[in-house]
């Protein structure tokens, strides 16, 4: 386990990290924005360019797919030339490509700002994760409780995204949804310039430019053939390619990390336990997560027939997610982080096994919202542990680096998720609300296992431990 030789803050005194983490999470505000606000304004954006759904879709998934795919190029360049310069970057970029998307012409030209608002937020996300963690000193408890916050003000925002998306387009116009980005991005850069300090740790002198790339071409390739087989449910000719790009990258990049002495990612990293259990949790825990939103949303609109703004709301439920973040750092104070993990996938597993009866009954909206207020506690708890216990592991040059990857294999496991998931409610084979309970139940399971894998850890020398 590295130790640290970041700047020492005096636990006494909280409130410095507590205002970092509300400075680095407003760039991080609009990246988990504009995941979730633009989706329920597909039907208007065909509409207003007269475009048909197969090109709609690359309006999310051009975001997607490029804020995936760079994210460990975006953290590799914030070891090299400093976390607060790329985070600074990002931002100033996500708000030209804000400003694009929202006076675009054309479809075109708005997919292209897509493009671009992925390219900042894949700067965004590790450097402001960076940032925070490297104000935090030494202090895990401290680190623990600044990635809760900062976790807490994201997993508020994804939730509240369509609903907000809901409000804009029914009493204002769809510029206005990434028109919102500006002022939060300028309030942003400027805090940042004048209150957010580098950390003071050693930079990484040379950017392994072989294994960044081959990381790259493994990621988007990977991410593309899930969102596109989601769609289609058929390997074309295309996806085959792909597949066979996808397949060659992987191999490359395996053989490259074991044999270059200065791969981005260090292979005694990967060795480590706590490192590689925690990139295994993240992905899966995203894959449930955004795999049964997208479950809810068919299951609501499609089968139910509820409108956006109502599933909208249904879904703002999520936002008390903040207060199981928030919590996530004293709960791993008391039991240790170990449990503190076990505990979180259990009760993720309780809330998936209760969606998928829900489905299947066909319950009432009402009981659905009461329900859904329940439904994030789980991961809420057990993220930031996850997250805090990855990150713990890198040396202070690969902070940045360890961040990007943990974020990658998140929203590579979300791609996965929505891919995987989104096969059982095509309404093909059977009904929709058999589907979705299917998929909450297959959920269900994952967590589970998930959970004993956590909970027997203690068998390894080197697991998940409670003083990590």
């Amino acid at each position: 386990m590295y130790s640290g030789e970041n700047l020492k803050i005096d636990t006494l005194f909280p409130t410095k990290v507590f205002i970092n983490a509300l400075i680095t999470a407003l760039g991080y505000v609009v990246v988990q924005l504009d995941v979730t606000i633009v989706n329920v304004a597909l039907p208007t954006f065909s509409r207003v360019f007269d475009a048909d759904i197969s090109i709609l879709q690359w309006i999310p998934d051009a975001y997607v797919i490029v804020f995936a795919a760079l994210l460990l190029a975006a953290g590799g360049l914030s070891d090299k030339y400093g976390s607060k310069n790329i985070n600074l970057a990002g931002i100033g970029l996500f708000l030209l490509a804000s400003l694009l998307c929202a006076l675009s012409p054309s479809l075109n030209l708005m997919i292209l700002g897509r493009v671009f608002q992925g390219v900042g937020a894949a700067l965004i996300v590790p450097s402001s994760l960076s940032l925070l963690t490297g104000a935090c000193g030494d202090n895990s408890s401290l680190r623990r409780k600044a990635i809760g916050w900062w976790s807490a003000i994201g997993g508020v925002i994804s939730a509240a995204g369509p609903f907000f998306g809901g409000l804009i387009l029914k009493h204002i116009s769809w510029h206005a949804l990434f028109l919102l980005n500006i002022p939060i991005c300028m309030v942003g850069i400027i805090l940042t310039m004048f209150y957010v300090h580098e950390p003071a740790t050693p930079r990484m002198r040379n950017i392994d430019h072989k294994g960044i790339l081959l990381f790259v071409i493994t990621s988007f390739s990977l991410i593309y053939l899930l969102i596109q087989f989601g769609k289609s449910y058929a390997f074309t000719q295309t996806l085959l390619l792909c597949l066979g790009i996808f397949a060659f990258a992987c191999i490359m990049l395996i053989v490259h990390i074991k044999n270059s002495v200065n791969a981005f990612l260090p292979l005694s990293l990967l060795r480590n336990q706590i490192f590689s259990l925690s990139l295994l949790l993240g992905a899966i825990m995203n894959l449930a997560f955004y795999g049964s939103i997208f479950l809810l949303t068919v299951y609501f609109q499609v089968y139910r027939g509820f409108s956006p703004l109502m599933t909208g709301l249904a879904l703002l439920t999520f936002a008390v997610i903040a207060l199981a973040n928030t919590a996530s750092s004293a709960i791993s104070e008391r039991i240790g982080v170990r449990l503190t993990i076990v505990i979180g996938l259990l009760i993720a597993t309780i809330n998936y096994s209760s969606l998928a009866l829900l489905t299947y009954t066909d319950a009432s909206y009402k009981t659905f919202v009461g329900f859904l207020f329940l439904m994030t506690l789980g991961g809420g708890i057990a993220t930031p542990a996850i997250i805090a216990s990855c990150l713990y592991q890198a040396p202070p040059n690969k902070a940045a680096t360890a961040s990007a990857v943990i974020n990658a294999m998140r929203q590579t496991g979300a791609a996965v998720g929505v891919a995987l998931l989104g096969i059982l409610v095509t309404g093909t084979h059977f009904s929709i609300n058999i589907g979705a309970s299917v998929g909450f139940a297959i959920a269900a399971v994952i967590m589970f296992c998930a959970a004993l894998v956590v909970f027997t850890s203690f068998i390894m020398p080197t697991a998940i431990s409670d003083d990590t």
